[in-house]
């Protein structure tokens, strides 16, 4: 199996190379829905299978409102994985650091 996760159109291209015969390539990322991806037409033989996950199979309309509760109730441990707290006066230095690589997960305190 291959993952991809990077959002790149150059990692959707190269996913589809390292898996095996008759293995699946799982796309997470996301990129411009009007990109071309392009492949090596040898990388999708072999009977490889592409599959597309969102939310990893989750399904929002009832999984966020369980994970939003897991939250208050201190059973899932999301702070650590912040990287900045934002005001919406600085969403755009948010962008920014998030386009330069310096951030992650900012989140916009209301």
């Amino acid at each position: 199996m291959a993952l991809e996760s990077a959002v790149a159109t150059a990692g959707f291209r190269l996913s589809a190379e390292p898996a095996r015969s008759g293995g699946e390539i799982i796309w997470l990322g996301k990129t411009d829905v009007s990109a071309d991806v392009s492949f090596r037409w040898g990388s999708l033989m072999q009977e490889k299978r592409i599959r597309r996950s969102s939310y990893g199979g989750a399904r929002p309309a009832r999984d966020f409102r369980l994970l939003s509760e897991a939250y208050l109730e201190g059973k899932l441990q999301v702070d650590p994985m912040i990287t900045r707290r934002l005001s919406v006066g600085e969403i755009n230095e948010g962008f920014a650091a998030l386009k330069a690589g310096k951030a992650i997960r900012s989140v916009v305190m209301f």
